[in-house]
């Protein structure tokens, strides 16, 4: 028995979960966008992504309270545990971080140096790859626990369980390339453009350990 089978009204739970996770997911998507953007220097695109992406972060926010307005008070097996609260909570962080990369990526017109913008591009795609492997995962827990447990669902699950573990420490290492070359140029760069490059890697370090957290609770949810 996991956390899915202790709802009382699980089809309906299950679809409001899954297009929650998925503007979550849409989210991170976006900063790919917005990366793109920045790099060309489009400030209007960006402005654009801007409120594309604050449309998706209230439309997170709507989803998350009713979804916690459901998960209130419910009680499940010691096997599934009360995954689905914590998971949200990851979820609902990484949805916060990644708008705040957003005020961020729009607010400041700094132009990222030339000799780190292979780095900064590489970090940026490993995060959202984490984004895309863990919204992987939720579609395969989700579509399982909507089904009667199908040997090609589960298989599905174990698939996307995999990529998820895969994936992890490739961002960390993107991470340390990007900030040892970031401060290799420390001397050379203006103090505002270094704070603006160390801020975007704080926010988006922060993005993937809360999306690791997330797919961790979702290996919890469906064991």
């Amino acid at each position: 028995m996991n956390a899915f089978d202790m709802i009382s009204e699980p089809i309906l739970f299950i679809q409001e979960l899954r297009e929650y996770s998925s503007k979550v997911h849409q989210s991170a998507e976006l900063i790919q966008s917005l990366t793109d953007a920045l790099l060309a220097e489009d400030y209007a695109k960006r402005q654009a992504l801007h409120e594309q992406m604050s449309g998706t972060w209230h439309d997170v926010n709507q989803s998350k309270l009713s979804l916690y307005s459901q998960i209130k008070g419910m009680y499940f097996h010691v096997a599934g545990g009360d995954a689905f609260n914590p998971y949200m909570a990851c979820q609902d962080r990484v949805a916060d971080s990644l708008q705040g990369l957003a005020n961020l990526l729009v607010l400041r017109k700094t132009p990222i140096p030339a000799e780190l913008r292979d780095d900064f591009r590489a970090l940026v795609a490993a995060v959202v790859n984490i984004s895309r492997r863990t919204m992987n995962l939720a579609e395969a827990a989700f579509s399982e626990a909507e089904t009667v447990c199908a040997d090609t669902q589960a298989q599905s699950v174990r698939d996307a369980i995999q990529g998820t573990v895969e994936d992890k420490g490739q961002a960390r290492e993107r991470e340390m390339e990007f900030t040892r070359h970031l401060y290799s140029l420390e001397k050379q760069l203006d103090p505002a453009a270094l704070m603006f490059l160390d801020k975007c890697s704080t926010m988006l370090h922060e993005v993937a350990d809360n999306t690791e957290h997330a797919a961790d609770y979702l290996r919890l949810m469906i064991r």
